[in-house]
């Protein structure tokens, strides 16, 4: 029946493109493009702007990140020998492991095989990532709504977590304490104008983690340690800036 011979061309279509989507990206992913569209990550450009679900997206960033980290996993991926699901389970294996022999078995097990088995051998063979489920009762879920009108509605609550969490531990992540200042050219920004330019947000996206002190003029470039010239960026928009290599303020 032609029904039948349709629905195996759209199929053939259906993988042409899902390997087209992913190639696309893995260099949106690598050059960080999303942050020219004020996105603080790939999952949220995905999500917010390519309508995926949160499911779909974790799948494909998951993937992504594999292709990244291994060309032998990016070449499986686009020959085929590993689906997305295989991918996505593939790079959150792999994320604290050093062994490189130990990473090429994995993604050799991803390889041409039921997503059951890959499951059954990471279970068997990887040491799991210590993680715990927290149930939250009514009245801290409120509170947890109260915090998200805060900080941004489209916070999913492990966000909001982490949030508080890098605020309690002194965030941005590259705040330390640091010997006096003598001079006021040193490499080390002075904490008063860290206090002074921190906004809890970044100035391109808006995100509200993984924050870091940037330079709007690079150091290299003549750029000074006051607070005309810093600003906060998250992580991701920081090293979009750092791509782009330009020597003023990228975002503004």
């Amino acid at each position: 029946m032609q029904i039948f011979s349709q629905t195996k061309a759209l199929v053939q279509k259906e993988k042409y493109y899902t390997l087209k989507i992913l190639a696309n990206l893995k260099f949106i992913e690598k050059d960080k493009l999303y942050a020219d569209l004020k996105y603080p990550s790939l999952f949220k450009y995905i999500v917010k702007e390519l309508g995926y679900t949160d499911a779909e997206a974790s799948i494909r960033v998951n993937a992504v990140r594999l292709m990244l980290k291994s060309k032998k996993a990016a070449k499986k991926i686009t020959d085929g020998e590993i689906s997305l699901t295989n991918a996505c389970l593939a790079n959150k294996a792999i994320k604290n492991i050093k062994d490189k022999s130990l990473v090429e078995k994995i993604i050799v097990n991803a390889s041409n095989t039921s997503t059951r088995k890959f499951k059954d051998y990471i279970q068997t063979n990887i040491k799991k990532e210590r993680k715990e489920i927290l149930l939250l009762d009514e009245h801290t879920l409120k509170q947890m709504d109260r915090l998200k009108e805060k900080y941004g509605d489209d916070l999913t609550s492990y966000e909001l977590i982490k949030i508080l969490l890098e605020k309690e531990l002194k965030a941005p992540a590259e705040m330390r304490r640091v010997r006096k200042i003598s001079k006021p050219e040193a490499k080390t920004i002075p904490r008063f104008v860290k206090r002074k330019v921190y906004t809890g947000e970044c100035a391109n996206c808006k995100a509200k983690y993984n924050l870091e002190y940037d330079h709007k003029v690079k150091r290299s470039h003549g750029g000074v340690n006051l607070a005309s010239n810093i600003q906060i960026l998250c992580r991701n928009c920081n090293q979009r800036k750092e791509i782009m290599g330009r020597q003023t303020n990228l975002f503004t």
